[in-house]
Protein backbone atom coordinates (compact mmCIF):
# COMPACT_ATOMS: atom_id res chain seq x y z
CA UNK A 1 0.00 0.00 0.00
CA UNK A 2 1.51 3.52 -0.85
CA UNK A 3 0.17 7.15 0.32
CA UNK A 4 0.14 10.17 -2.09
CA UNK A 5 1.20 13.40 -0.35
CA UNK A 6 0.36 16.63 -1.69
CA UNK A 7 0.78 20.67 -1.44
CA UNK A 8 -0.99 23.11 -4.13
CA UNK A 9 -1.80 26.54 -4.24
CA UNK A 10 -4.68 28.34 -5.46
CA UNK A 11 -3.72 27.27 -8.76
CA UNK A 12 -4.57 23.89 -8.21
CA UNK A 13 -0.35 23.49 -9.14
CA UNK A 14 0.23 19.85 -6.97
CA UNK A 15 3.24 18.09 -5.41
CA UNK A 16 2.61 14.32 -5.43
CA UNK A 17 4.81 12.18 -3.81
CA UNK A 18 4.71 8.54 -3.55
CA UNK A 19 6.33 6.12 -0.96
CA UNK A 20 5.49 2.97 0.94
CA UNK A 21 3.76 2.88 3.82
CA UNK A 22 5.13 0.89 7.30
CA UNK A 23 2.41 -1.38 8.43
CA UNK A 24 3.35 -0.92 12.22
CA UNK A 25 1.58 2.01 13.94
CA UNK A 26 2.44 4.94 12.72
CA UNK A 27 2.15 8.11 15.21
CA UNK A 28 0.81 11.05 14.11
CA UNK A 29 3.39 13.88 14.07
CA UNK A 30 3.07 17.68 13.99
CA UNK A 31 5.82 20.53 13.55
CA UNK A 32 4.99 23.97 15.17
CA UNK A 33 6.65 26.38 13.73
CA UNK A 34 7.45 30.21 13.51
CA UNK A 35 9.56 33.16 14.27
CA UNK A 36 10.77 34.45 17.94
CA UNK A 37 7.89 35.83 20.08
CA UNK A 38 5.29 34.49 17.60
CA UNK A 39 3.10 32.46 20.13
CA UNK A 40 4.55 29.21 19.75
CA UNK A 41 4.49 28.86 24.29
CA UNK A 42 0.70 29.91 24.36
CA UNK A 43 -0.53 27.34 21.01
CA UNK A 44 1.24 24.52 22.97
CA UNK A 45 0.48 25.05 26.75
CA UNK A 46 -3.63 25.49 25.09
CA UNK A 47 -2.77 21.79 23.52
CA UNK A 48 -1.77 20.31 27.35
CA UNK A 49 -4.67 22.00 28.94
CA UNK A 50 -7.35 21.08 26.78
CA UNK A 51 -5.55 17.72 25.09
CA UNK A 52 -9.51 16.19 24.97
CA UNK A 53 -7.85 13.17 26.56
CA UNK A 54 -5.40 12.58 24.17
CA UNK A 55 -1.98 11.26 25.14
CA UNK A 56 0.53 13.83 23.70
CA UNK A 57 4.14 13.87 23.78
CA UNK A 58 5.35 17.14 23.29
CA UNK A 59 9.49 17.94 22.37
CA UNK A 60 10.49 21.44 23.22
CA UNK A 61 14.12 22.91 22.99
CA UNK A 62 13.95 23.42 26.99
CA UNK A 63 11.29 23.26 29.82
CA UNK A 64 11.98 26.67 30.79
CA UNK A 65 10.43 27.69 27.01
CA UNK A 66 7.01 26.34 27.89
CA UNK A 67 6.28 27.08 30.98
CA UNK A 68 4.22 24.09 31.58
CA UNK A 69 1.24 25.08 34.36
CA UNK A 70 2.77 23.87 37.47
CA UNK A 71 -0.93 21.91 38.45
CA UNK A 72 -0.39 19.50 35.76
CA UNK A 73 2.97 18.04 36.74
CA UNK A 74 3.19 14.92 38.12
CA UNK A 75 6.54 13.72 37.86
CA UNK A 76 10.29 15.06 36.72
CA UNK A 77 12.78 12.49 35.40
CA UNK A 78 15.65 13.71 33.25
CA UNK A 79 14.83 15.29 30.23
CA UNK A 80 11.19 14.24 30.72
CA UNK A 81 8.39 15.62 32.40
CA UNK A 82 5.28 13.74 33.16
CA UNK A 83 1.69 15.58 33.44
CA UNK A 84 -1.47 14.67 35.39
CA UNK A 85 -3.12 14.22 32.28
CA UNK A 86 -1.54 11.49 30.34
CA UNK A 87 0.25 13.83 28.33
CA UNK A 88 4.46 14.46 28.79
CA UNK A 89 6.83 17.02 27.40
CA UNK A 90 10.65 16.00 26.76
CA UNK A 91 13.72 18.55 25.91
CA UNK A 92 16.17 17.94 22.51
CA UNK A 93 19.08 18.56 25.10
CA UNK A 94 20.68 15.15 23.59
CA UNK A 95 19.37 15.95 20.19
CA UNK A 96 15.89 15.38 18.37
CA UNK A 97 16.86 11.86 16.38
CA UNK A 98 17.52 10.55 20.43
CA UNK A 99 14.10 11.84 21.37
CA UNK A 100 12.74 10.37 18.55
CA UNK A 101 14.21 7.04 18.83
CA UNK A 102 13.14 6.96 22.76
CA UNK A 103 9.41 8.01 21.85
CA UNK A 104 9.28 5.47 19.02
CA UNK A 105 9.82 2.69 22.06
CA UNK A 106 6.45 4.12 23.85
CA UNK A 107 4.76 4.32 20.57
CA UNK A 108 1.76 2.07 22.22
CA UNK A 109 1.29 4.46 24.88
CA UNK A 110 1.19 8.05 22.88
CA UNK A 111 -1.54 9.49 20.52
CA UNK A 112 0.17 12.76 19.06
CA UNK A 113 3.64 13.71 18.91
CA UNK A 114 3.93 17.51 18.63
CA UNK A 115 7.20 19.20 18.42
CA UNK A 116 7.99 22.98 18.89
CA UNK A 117 10.49 24.05 16.22
CA UNK A 118 12.75 26.56 18.17
CA UNK A 119 12.21 30.37 16.52
CA UNK A 120 15.53 30.24 13.90
CA UNK A 121 15.12 26.86 12.73
CA UNK A 122 13.50 25.56 9.42
CA UNK A 123 10.14 23.53 10.74
CA UNK A 124 9.67 21.68 7.14
CA UNK A 125 13.14 20.06 8.03
CA UNK A 126 12.20 18.92 11.32
CA UNK A 127 9.05 17.20 9.41
CA UNK A 128 10.93 15.51 7.37
CA UNK A 129 12.51 13.83 10.87
CA UNK A 130 9.72 11.90 10.72
CA UNK A 131 9.39 9.24 8.74
CA UNK A 132 12.16 7.28 9.76
CA UNK A 133 11.52 7.26 12.93
CA UNK A 134 8.10 5.93 12.47
CA UNK A 135 6.01 8.66 12.91
CA UNK A 136 3.42 9.98 10.07
CA UNK A 137 3.78 13.87 9.63
CA UNK A 138 0.42 15.63 9.47
CA UNK A 139 1.26 19.24 9.33
CA UNK A 140 3.49 22.38 9.51
CA UNK A 141 1.85 24.92 11.37
CA UNK A 142 3.75 27.99 10.76
CA UNK A 143 2.47 30.95 13.48
CA UNK A 144 3.18 34.83 12.60
CA UNK A 145 2.65 37.72 14.58
CA UNK A 146 0.25 39.93 12.82
CA UNK A 147 1.43 43.10 14.55
CA UNK A 148 5.28 42.34 13.62
CA UNK A 149 5.55 39.92 10.88
CA UNK A 150 6.09 42.29 8.00
CA UNK A 151 8.96 43.67 10.00
CA UNK A 152 10.64 40.57 10.70
CA UNK A 153 10.07 39.71 6.77
CA UNK A 154 12.56 42.95 6.03
CA UNK A 155 14.80 42.73 8.28
CA UNK A 156 18.26 42.16 6.86
CA UNK A 157 19.51 39.32 9.25
CA UNK A 158 16.18 37.17 9.64
CA UNK A 159 13.88 38.17 6.88
CA UNK A 160 15.15 35.31 5.01
CA UNK A 161 14.37 33.05 7.72
CA UNK A 162 10.93 33.83 8.06
CA UNK A 163 9.97 34.07 4.63
CA UNK A 164 11.31 29.65 4.48
CA UNK A 165 9.32 29.19 7.35
CA UNK A 166 6.25 30.76 5.87
CA UNK A 167 6.55 29.07 2.15
CA UNK A 168 7.12 25.99 4.06
CA UNK A 169 3.59 25.84 5.73
CA UNK A 170 0.76 23.94 5.39
CA UNK A 171 -1.28 26.06 7.60
CA UNK A 172 0.06 29.77 8.73
CA UNK A 173 -1.35 30.74 12.15
CA UNK A 174 -2.00 34.81 12.00
CA UNK A 175 -1.52 35.18 15.77
CA UNK A 176 -1.94 38.37 17.74
CA UNK A 177 -4.58 39.40 15.72
CA UNK A 178 -6.37 41.10 19.30
CA UNK A 179 -3.20 43.72 18.46
CA UNK A 180 -3.99 45.26 15.75
CA UNK A 181 -7.28 47.35 13.79
CA UNK A 182 -9.44 45.77 11.02
CA UNK A 183 -7.47 47.85 8.36
CA UNK A 184 -4.43 46.69 9.35
CA UNK A 185 -5.22 43.29 9.60
CA UNK A 186 -6.92 43.18 6.42
CA UNK A 187 -3.45 45.04 4.84
CA UNK A 188 -1.31 42.26 6.48
CA UNK A 189 -3.24 39.07 4.82
CA UNK A 190 -2.95 40.98 1.31
CA UNK A 191 0.92 40.82 1.67
CA UNK A 192 0.90 37.93 3.07
CA UNK A 193 -1.30 36.66 -0.21
CA UNK A 194 1.30 38.51 -2.05
CA UNK A 195 4.26 36.80 -0.15
CA UNK A 196 2.87 33.32 -0.29
CA UNK A 197 0.61 32.70 -2.68
CA UNK A 198 -2.12 30.20 -1.84
CA UNK A 199 -1.04 30.32 1.45
CA UNK A 200 -3.78 28.88 3.96
CA UNK A 201 -4.11 31.85 6.57
CA UNK A 202 -5.87 31.32 9.58
CA UNK A 203 -6.77 33.98 12.24
CA UNK A 204 -5.92 33.12 16.02
CA UNK A 205 -6.36 35.91 18.18
CA UNK A 206 -4.77 34.93 21.74
CA UNK A 207 -3.50 32.15 20.66
CA UNK A 208 -6.06 30.02 19.66
CA UNK A 209 -6.97 27.56 17.31
CA UNK A 210 -9.74 24.24 17.61
CA UNK A 211 -7.87 21.16 18.42
CA UNK A 212 -9.55 19.61 15.60
CA UNK A 213 -7.17 21.74 13.47
CA UNK A 214 -4.18 20.96 15.10
CA UNK A 215 -4.55 17.83 16.08
CA UNK A 216 -7.51 16.43 13.61
CA UNK A 217 -9.29 14.85 16.65
CA UNK A 218 -12.26 15.22 14.37
CA UNK A 219 -14.43 12.18 14.17
CA UNK A 220 -16.16 11.09 10.79
CA UNK A 221 -19.94 10.47 10.89
CA UNK A 222 -22.66 8.44 8.95
CA UNK A 223 -24.74 11.89 8.31
CA UNK A 224 -25.88 11.68 4.85
CA UNK A 225 -25.03 14.42 1.92
CA UNK A 226 -28.94 15.15 1.71
CA UNK A 227 -28.43 16.47 5.56
CA UNK A 228 -27.69 20.44 6.13
CA UNK A 229 -23.87 21.02 7.51
CA UNK A 230 -23.08 21.40 11.03
CA UNK A 231 -21.83 24.63 11.66
CA UNK A 232 -19.13 24.70 14.39
CA UNK A 233 -18.44 27.68 16.44
CA UNK A 234 -16.41 29.71 14.12
CA UNK A 235 -15.78 27.36 11.68
CA UNK A 236 -17.79 25.65 9.01
CA UNK A 237 -18.17 21.35 9.28
CA UNK A 238 -19.32 19.49 6.24
CA UNK A 239 -20.02 15.63 6.22
CA UNK A 240 -19.20 13.66 3.17
CA UNK A 241 -20.27 9.88 2.41
CA UNK A 242 -20.34 7.53 -0.18
CA UNK A 243 -21.62 4.45 -0.24
CA UNK A 244 -20.57 3.06 -3.03
CA UNK A 245 -16.43 2.20 -3.48
CA UNK A 246 -14.66 5.41 -4.58
CA UNK A 247 -11.95 5.13 -7.47
CA UNK A 248 -8.75 7.02 -6.83
CA UNK A 249 -8.75 9.44 -9.39
CA UNK A 250 -12.21 10.36 -7.87
CA UNK A 251 -10.80 10.60 -4.19
CA UNK A 252 -7.79 13.05 -6.42
CA UNK A 253 -10.60 15.25 -8.11
CA UNK A 254 -12.58 15.89 -4.27
CA UNK A 255 -9.19 16.50 -2.81
CA UNK A 256 -8.50 19.17 -5.61
CA UNK A 257 -11.72 20.49 -5.40
CA UNK A 258 -11.46 21.56 -2.23
CA UNK A 259 -11.85 25.32 -1.72
CA UNK A 260 -9.29 27.15 -0.48
CA UNK A 261 -10.82 27.99 2.82
CA UNK A 262 -10.98 24.31 3.60
CA UNK A 263 -8.32 23.74 6.94
CA UNK A 264 -9.06 20.01 7.63
CA UNK A 265 -10.33 17.00 5.95
CA UNK A 266 -10.38 13.30 8.12
CA UNK A 267 -12.16 10.41 7.36
CA UNK A 268 -12.75 6.94 6.35
CA UNK A 269 -12.37 6.15 2.62
CA UNK A 270 -14.04 2.76 0.84
CA UNK A 271 -11.49 2.68 -1.93
CA UNK A 272 -11.75 0.22 -5.42
CA UNK A 273 -8.49 -0.72 -5.77
CA UNK A 274 -8.14 -1.72 -1.69
CA UNK A 275 -11.68 -2.71 -1.06
CA UNK A 276 -10.90 -4.74 2.19
CA UNK A 277 -9.34 -1.98 4.27
CA UNK A 278 -10.58 1.34 4.93
CA UNK A 279 -7.95 4.06 4.07
CA UNK A 280 -7.66 7.04 6.27
CA UNK A 281 -7.55 10.64 4.24
CA UNK A 282 -6.18 13.30 5.91
CA UNK A 283 -6.01 17.02 4.60
CA UNK A 284 -3.99 19.97 6.57
CA UNK A 285 -4.27 22.71 4.91
CA UNK A 286 -2.11 22.27 1.97
CA UNK A 287 -1.42 18.72 2.60
CA UNK A 288 -3.03 15.55 1.62
CA UNK A 289 -2.18 11.84 2.67
CA UNK A 290 -3.91 8.50 2.54
CA UNK A 291 -2.99 5.74 4.28
CA UNK A 292 -4.36 2.07 4.54
CA UNK A 293 -5.86 1.34 8.08
CA UNK A 294 -7.54 -1.41 9.54
CA UNK A 295 -9.82 -4.13 7.82
CA UNK A 296 -13.53 -3.46 7.91
CA UNK A 297 -14.09 -6.27 10.52
CA UNK A 298 -17.87 -6.81 9.31
CA UNK A 299 -18.63 -3.21 9.27
CA UNK A 300 -20.49 -2.11 6.39
CA UNK A 301 -17.66 -0.25 4.37
CA UNK A 302 -18.14 3.01 3.18
CA UNK A 303 -16.62 6.45 2.93
CA UNK A 304 -17.19 9.27 5.83
CA UNK A 305 -15.33 12.67 6.07
CA UNK A 306 -15.36 15.45 7.67
CA UNK A 307 -14.51 18.79 6.59
CA UNK A 308 -13.43 21.97 8.28
CA UNK A 309 -12.87 25.10 6.86
CA UNK A 310 -12.97 29.05 7.65
CA UNK A 311 -16.33 30.25 8.00
CA UNK A 312 -18.27 30.60 4.36
CA UNK A 313 -15.87 28.40 3.02
CA UNK A 314 -18.56 25.76 2.41
CA UNK A 315 -21.88 27.68 1.17
CA UNK A 316 -23.22 26.44 -2.20
CA UNK A 317 -20.10 23.44 -1.92
CA UNK A 318 -22.53 20.89 -2.44
CA UNK A 319 -22.72 22.09 -6.33
CA UNK A 320 -19.28 23.16 -6.45
CA UNK A 321 -17.61 19.58 -6.12
CA UNK A 322 -17.49 18.46 -2.30
CA UNK A 323 -18.80 15.72 -3.25
CA UNK A 324 -17.23 12.27 -3.95
CA UNK A 325 -18.80 10.09 -6.90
Amino acid sequence: MSFFARRWNRHDNLLLVMTDISKDRRVPYTVIGGYLGAGKTTLLNQLLRENDGKRLAVIVNDFGDIGIDADLIVGHEGDTISLANGCICCTISDGLVTVLDELRRRADHIDHVVIEASGVSDPVRIGQYAGPFGFELRGVIVLADAEQIRRQVGDKYVGDTVISQLRGADIVLLTKTDLVDDEQLIEVRHWLDDLVPGAMVVDAPFGQLPNAIVLGDIEPTIRTDDRPPVHAVGYDTWNVTASEPVEQRSLDAFVESLPLGVLRVKGFVHLVDDPEYRCVLQVVGRRATVVRGDPWNGEVPGTRLVVIGKPGTLVGSRSGGMMLH
